[in-house]
């Protein structure tokens, strides 16, 4: 029987000896150059392990295989994880002599947020082998930035979000290139592939092959893995699942989907509900946003808006695209400044709403400042609908003291 070292050993050559896959290169980069410890963050299957396999390759260009170690802790060959594995790398990079034969190792550590009390370990090799030894960690939850690694890797690190595609990162797997110039042909094109972006969704699988069966292997993968093994009532996720799909780009309260779940004989509390959202939220899966105001009083006892990250759950599991365009075009849009509230410093987005019921979709603060008011809508061409946005937008811009206005239609 092997011990837990030689298991290690044979992973770690087996990976050595196998050809990394064919990827795609998405607007995410990584900071190779530098000590710091680099952390990928983002939902399960949106492309974080192909990242590391691209900036592999990338260093396979001028390293040799051996200087990179690959290591993805939901490998079965590793089971059952131990935290003493990292003592037991260290071990074999002095046996291999790896620190004598290169200039600098690469260690990518997959999924690492599976083994306990990671973090110690990560920040023990990084203070002793800082210069020597570059690391890379992955995790499909929010929660590996939180806690224990806020404080240990104070200082230590870099995080790199990993998201589902953008629309322009979506356009390039289908090899459209949209340059600056958009014919009429390039255009047709484009509106067909933003349909298919706006009903199928974002995730790298699906937009490679188009297949919408993945949508419902992916959203329970999710579910399943960095939910469901964290909860008590497993049958209620599922549930509030559907139910929160249902309710993208609506006005919420955790009390309102309580009284839902609880008309459908499923009896769950407030408090409950809420530790189950912010687990779908950690995982990357739901989030929201709340309305706009100068007290967090208010900002706590207004309803919410819930969104969810991939428009292909929502078309799959809650309402159909044809259903309601606007709120699928909606969802898209807060994707977006989702993933850019990640890469821009003080960046929060709000939604907001007059006394008379006026409503704009979202406004973008940054710092102190409201830097942006988004209204979003499908049909154009009727002419109340359009009043009615305009002017909710022209009241939101006096009140909040911002002139960058910005209308989002399907064209």
């Amino acid at each position: 029987m092997e011990n837990r070292k030689d298991k290690l050993r044979i992973y770690i050559e087996e990976q050595w000896q196998k050809t990394l896959p064919e990827v795609e290169e998405r607007s995410i980069e990584l900071k190779i150059e530098n000590d710091l410890i680099n952390d990928v963050i983002g939902p399960r299957r949106a492309g974080k392990t192909y990242l590391l396999y691209f900036y592999m390759k990338k260093l396979l260009e001028k390293d040799e295989r051996k200087a990179i170690i690959y290591i993805n802790f939901e490998s079965r060959k590793l089971f059952p994880l131990d935290a003493k594995y990292f003592n037991d790398l260290i071990e074999i990079i002095y046996e291999e002599g790896l620190l004598d034969k290169f200039k600098r190792l690469y260690i990518f550590l997959d999924e690492v947020q599976k083994v306990k009390d990671w973090e110690k370990y990560v920040r023990s090799v990084y203070d002793e082998f800082k210069g020597k030894i570059k690391i890379f960690v992955s995790g499909s939850t929010s929660k590996l930035t939180k806690s224990k690694l806020s404080y240990l890797l104070t200082g230590r690190h870099l995080t790199t979000y990993v998201f589902p595609l953008s629309f322009k990162e979506f356009l390039k797997f289908k090899k459209i290139d949209y340059g600056k110039i958009i014919t009429e042909e390039k255009r047709a094109k484009i509106e067909k592939l933003l349909k298919e972006y706006l009903t199928l969704g974002s995730f790298p699988e699906i937009a490679l092959n188009g297949d919408e069966e993945l949508i419902e292997t992916l959203f329970f993968d999710i579910l399943s893995r960095d939910i469901i093994p964290n909860v008590k009532y497993k049958e209620i996720v599922e549930e509030l699942a559907y139910f929160l799909c249902s309710y993208v780009a609506k006005l919420t309260s955790f009390s309102k989907l309580s009284k839902l779940l609880k008309n459908r004989g499923l009896k769950i509390s407030v408090p409950t509900l809420e530790k189950y959202f912010w687990l779908m939220k950690d995982s990357f899966l739901f989030f929201d946003i709340q309305i706009f105001s100068y007290k967090v009083k208010e900002q706590l006892q207004y309803p919410r808006k819930i969104y969810c990250i991939d428009n292909g759950f929502v078309n799959y599991f809650g309402f159909k695209f044809s259903e309601d365009r606007g709120r699928m075009m909606e969802n898209c849009v807060a994707i977006q400044l989702f993933r850019k509230s990640f890469e821009t410093k003080m960046m929060k987005i709000f939604y907001w709403k007059s006394r008379e019921g006026y409503e704009v979709d979202f406004v973008v603060k940054q710092g102190l400042k409201v830097k942006q008011l988004i209204q979003v809508y499908y049909d154009i061409d009727d002419y109340d609908i359009k009043k009615r946005e305009i002017r909710a937008l022209m009241k939101a811009s006096k009140e909040l003291k911002c002139k960058n206005l910005l209308v989002i239609t399907e064209d």
